[in-house]
């Protein structure tokens, strides 16, 4: 498996975790703590305005957003999205609370599962213009991740092993 795979995953364990408590309002259903989504939501088109699933709301998406490999190390850029429903005014404060979680659980969980080492600053941003009644903000954050090695020892397809460091 890709290693900005693996990153994905672990953070939507890690987010899972902190979030678990967190009970927000929901459109349809009882109040219940945001799902947490690698990538998109099933049915989701990465289309700007596209009003998110109803029945998914609360939820945060793991999205990859980019990768890079330098000389001295490989990097990885995750977006984690924040969506909330309320049709109160002070709404914008649910998903604002859910980064709050997020933010102080990779602070204190590095290197996450000692493979992966977030690289500050952490931003994140809400547009000022939000889709009532859902609020919609997001944290972009930066991982080391692991890169190919070559070894001496043979590998049947290549003729090389590969292993990450």
């Amino acid at each position: 498996m890709s290693t900005p795979l693996i990153l994905v995953d672990e953070l939507c364990r890690l987010i899972t975790d902190a979030t678990g408590e967190l009970i927000l309002e929901a459109k349809t259903g009882p109040s219940r703590p945001p799902s947490v989504i690698p990538g998109f939501l099933d049915d989701d088109e990465p289309k700007p305005g596209k009003p998110p699933e109803e029945k998914a709301v609360p939820f945060v998406l793991v999205r990859f957003r980019s990768g890079e490999d330098t000389e001295q190390a490989g990097m990885a850029t995750v977006r984690l999205i924040a969506t909330t429903y309320s049709k109160h005014g002070q709404g914008w404060r649910d998903p604002m609370n859910v980064l709050e979680r997020i933010r102080q659980a990779i602070l204190t969980h590095r290197p996450l599962v000692r493979q992966f080492d977030l690289q500050l600053p952490i931003k994140w941003d809400m547009p000022e213009e939000q889709p009532w009644p859902y609020w919609i903000a997001w944290m972009t954050t930066s991982w080391t991740i692991g890169r190919p090695i070559l070894t001496e020892m043979e590998d049947t397809m290549y003729g090389e092993n590969i292993y990450y460091r």
